[in-house]
């Protein structure tokens, strides 16, 4: 992803406002939806009931175990929108677009200048494309964005489950490569999620990439925040513990344990990559490495999901020229949201991509 950040220029502040009716009721039950729920995401940030999701494929409330019935709930990512918000240096905020029933997004600027969002879409009434990656195009700096289309990927090996949580990385040759979490079993048990790829002439059509690009094992590896700075690809991923672990979580009154920890790996090409020593701000065990990863060619900027401060809710942020030491930034934006995406706008502003809580329409229980 080109995902060059100006601080000095602008300040892009994400903020949860009504968002005209949508219908959210709960989609019929559809096929290739075989994960149960993942942990929440908003709900450590919002304190919002769970599950909201995460990316992580889930199911329809009608299919979700009796067990999860009965003692949560029933929220789903199709009631969260991606907002689309933009910000001057001057402070000015404005927010350009909103797509409806979506999460987790990634956003980048193409070769030819374009914008290019992806997301999870949840499209109401649409099972062929329900929890798919979903692809979008601003030829105006982001006032103004394509019908979501699903996006499509040939070669896929046998077993893997479609795409997910996507994250845009921009090529030096106009390509883009997205970047995925996939696994091969409906129980993480069994299968644990791991980072793939899929290379791309056009944003849309994709043509995987073999191999698996990084796992940990016995680890749930997803989400994952991707750059390319000074000639070495950074793969981030936040550490979410054992499938057990992570299915703890998911009940009331059983908290995420504060680690901050997050995987770090590197590579050369984008394909192979070598872990190294894992990612932590010392003194901020309870942020979350979910998010996006920036490079302006000497500093990485990551922001995430969650604080690193007293007060909740808002991302954080921190800088690093090797990606190994980070240095927290003491006054972030105040960001409300999760999993943000960011890209520098043409005039010296930037666009920031990010899920929220719907806060209008139906819920379903």
């Amino acid at each position: 992803m080109n995902r060059t950040l100006c601080l000095a220029h602008a300040v892009v502040i994400f903020m949860v406002t009504p968002a005209p009716a949508v219908d959210r009721a709960e989609p019929a039950p559809a096929r290739g939806l075989p994960f149960p729920p993942a942990f929440s995401v908003l709900d450590d940030v919002l304190q919002l009931p769970p599950p909201f999701g995460r990316g992580v494929p889930m199911l329809p409330p009608q299919q979700q175990p009796n067990q999860m019935n009965q003692q949560r709930p029933r929220f789903g990512p199709w009631q969260g929108d991606v907002n689309v918000t933009v910000a001057g240096a001057d402070g000015t905020v404005t927010r350009l677009h909103t797509f409806e029933r979506a999460g987790v997004p990634t956003v980048a600027r193409l070769k030819d200048g374009r914008l290019m969002a992806a997301f999870q879409n949840f499209p109401k009434d649409d099972q062929a494309n329900f929890d798919k990656v979903a692809v979008s195009f601003s030829a105006d700096e982001g006032k103004t964005w394509t019908t979501p289309a699903t996006m499509v990927i040939t070669g896929m090996d046998q077993g893997l489950m479609r795409p997910f949580d996507p994250t845009l990385v921009p090529l030096p040759d106009g390509r883009v490569r997205m970047y995925f979490t996939s696994n091969r079993s409906p129980r993480f048990e069994e299968s644990t999620p791991a980072i793939y790829s899929a290379i791309s002439e056009d944003g849309l059509h994709y043509t995987f990439e073999p191999g698996m690009r990084f796992g940990v094992e016995g680890k749930v590896v997803i989400d994952c925040a991707v750059c390319l700075h000074q000639g070495v690809f950074h793969l981030f991923s936040p550490d979410n513990g054992t499938p057990a672990e992570m299915r703890e979580e998911q009940f009331p009154g059983r908290p995420r344990p504060a680690s901050g920890l997050g995987y770090h790996a590197t590579s050369k090409d984008g394909l192979n990559f070598e872990r190294v020593p894992d990612v932590k701000i010392e003194g901020a065990s309870n942020l979350r490495w979910l998010g996006n990863v920036l490079s302006d060619g000497t500093t990485m900027t990551f922001i995430g999901t969650g604080s690193a401060t007293p007060r909740r809710g808002g991302l954080w942020m921190a800088t690093s020229k090797t990606g190994t030491d980070w240095t927290l930034i003491e006054s972030p934006p105040s960001i409300v949201g999760a999993d943000p995406g960011i890209v520098q706008l043409k005039d010296g502003t930037s666009l920031v991509v990010s899920t929220a809580i719907a806060v209008s329409g139906e819920r379903t229980r």
